[in-house]
């Protein structure tokens, strides 16, 4: 089982958004932020962090370089900076999320993406549902 982070476009009415808006982030270690570091982080469309990550890992390469570190040094560092990023990933795409207007709303539990997303809307219907039998008749 897995756990979701649900993320919502902030609105005024505080009513519930466009299914196509709301946004599943999937909480814990990420293998594909491990091996494809900042390329994982610009198709999860978080630029700023993708573009920051980049240059932290060409400011190492040149610090290293310029105090002629070992290759071995070098490459550990990395590797712990990557798994790093694999662990963390998750998060910081959902500041980006937070920079661009998403509020964290809501964590489901379910073993995808999917049971994930159909246990949130059963949920938030089924909470509607009573809410509209709860009001009274004008």
């Amino acid at each position: 089982m897995a756990i979701f982070t649900v993320h919502f476009p902030r609105t005024a009415s505080g009513a519930l958004p466009a299914p196509d808006k709301i946004i599943f982030l999937r909480d814990g270690f990420s293998w594909p932020a491990l091996l494809f570091g900042p390329f994982w982080l610009a198709w999860r469309r978080a630029w700023i962090v993708a573009g920051l990550w980049t240059l932290l890992l060409v400011v190492l390469a040149l610090v290293a370089w310029k105090l002629r570190v070992s290759r071995d040094a070098i490459s550990w560092l990395t590797l712990a900076l990557a798994v790093w990023l694999g662990f963390e990933g998750e998060r910081l795409v959902g500041w980006n999320l937070s920079r661009r207007g998403y509020v964290e709303q809501d964590i489901v539990v379910g073993d995808d993406i999917d049971e994930a997303e159909e246990a949130f809307f059963h949920r938030h219907c089924a909470a509607s549902k009573q809410d509209a039998a709860r009001e009274p008749a004008p």
